[in-house]
């Protein structure tokens, strides 16, 4: 039995200790360069200690997905070719290759799917009774009869709230299926920041409980970001967990689930070097795990250039094994609880969205959104402006780019 007394063996040190050391490191340079700023204005370091906890902190776990069979998230395959039999090959691949769940894209952006016959080809040899089958964002009424045939299936339609008819459509759904993923992912993707992000996810869930009461509450999920900056992440999808659980209490609804479901960002992928992105999708597959996804899609390296190979997939579905069964990061329900940095970033997010979503409100909601983009564009100006550094890109490039295959070009 050890004597080491972890409270008393160590030498006392201060805040002023720990500058000391890091100004001598610093060899002259300022001390506030270590300073960051979020795209939001949000001071982030260089050290968060006990005072920067807020006074109020909750532990913010997962949901608790379906059909996990003991898995602390699913590895969420993504479903997109545009042919319905090289589509169906992949997902097989990627289920049979340690994949949980399957992201369908439809459409244009997607595979081509225009009946419920056609639906069956795509999933065929799926077991859809053990992995759950999720529609990327759409307002689609009319994509629940492509799935007629998978009643007992667990289904999300991926309709978003304002979507004509769905009120109507909640009465006759099977009890696995959901019917709403709000698409917080196109925030980002047009240039948006955290709280922007966040901001509209918060807006559009006032939306679906207004239209579907405290029934919303069963079918309400949201597709979030993650990205390079793996810890600023994690704090994003803490803030969004809170602001749902204080929307869905203002409705009457407590103790309420979000699926929570995480694509590591396509802003954030290039296509110069592109074997440079596996560094920024393994960060933010991290960002994602340790933030408390229920479904992650991790996107494959090659992303910027067109559809991936199925090498291209392997990788991205192993990394979320590698930090899954070898890291072992989903073994802590939510990790970040009690983290100084974490806590603080967490509230300053939370509290910053929910300042962006009343604006929302006063000018009319989701209705109308027309001053919300022109706050997204100006936040994307801002960036596009500040143009820093991208590590292997503009950072440190590689002087050999070695060329990575894709299937056919971007869509």
């Amino acid at each position: 039995m050890s004597d080491l007394k972890l409270t008393q063996d160590f030498p006392a040190t201060s805040e002023a200790d720990w500058k000391a050391l890091v100004e001598k490191g610093l060899r002259g340079a300022d001390f506030e360069s270590l300073t960051r700023i979020t795209d939001d204005n949000l001071i982030r370091g260089p050290l968060s200690t006990a005072a920067n906890k807020p006074e109020t902190i909750a532990a913010l776990p997962r949901a608790g997905a379906p059909l996990l069979d003991n898995r602390p998230w699913h590895i969420t395959a993504p479903v997109r070719d545009p042919e319905i039999a090289h589509a169906n090959k992949q997902a097989l691949e990627d289920l049979n290759g340690g994949a949980s769940a399957l992201r369908l894209s439809l459409g244009k952006n997607g595979v081509a799917i225009k009946n419920a016959n056609e639906m069956k080809r795509l999933l065929d040899n799926v077991y859809t009774d053990l992995a759950p089958i999720t529609l990327a964002p759409n307002n689609d009424i009319s994509n629940a009869e492509l799935f007629k045939d998978f009643k007992t299936a667990n289904i999300c339609l991926g309709l978003g709230p304002k979507t004509e008819g769905i009120s109507e459509l909640a009465k006759s759904l099977p009890d696995t299926w959901r019917l709403i993923t709000i698409n917080a992912v196109r925030v980002h993707d047009t240039g948006g920041t955290e709280v922007q992000e966040l901001a509209y996810f918060a807006a559009s869930t006032a939306h679906a409980y207004r239209v579907l009461g405290k029934q919303a509450a069963k079918h309400v999920g949201v597709e979030l970001t993650t990205n390079q900056d793996g810890h600023l992440s994690i704090a994003k999808l803490r803030a969004a967990r809170r602001i749902y659980a204080r929307i869905a209490e203002s409705f009457g609804v407590t103790d309420a689930p979000l699926s929570l479901h995480v694509i590591s960002s396509k802003r954030m992928m290039q296509s110069t070097d592109p074997w440079t992105n596996m560094l920024r999708v393994m960060s933010a597959g991290f960002g994602a795990i340790i933030g408390g996804a229920d479904f992650i899609t991790t996107r494959p390296f090659t992303d910027a250039l067109g559809h991936a190979t199925p090498f291209g997939h392997r990788i991205a579905r192993n990394m979320q094994l590698m930090m899954m069964e070898e890291s072992h990061l989903g073994q802590v329900q939510d990790a970040a609880y009690g983290s100084y940095f974490h806590e603080s970033m967490t509230d300053s997010l939370a509290k910053a969205a929910w300042k962006e979503f009343q604006q929302i409100e006063r000018d009319g909601g989701i209705d109308h959104i027309a001053p919300f983009k022109a706050r997204i564009k100006e936040a994307a100006k801002i960036r596009e402006d500040k143009a820093e550094p991208i590590l292997g890109v503009t950072l440190h490039p590689a002087k050999k780019n070695r060329e990575a295959k894709v299937r056919r070009a971007a869509t």
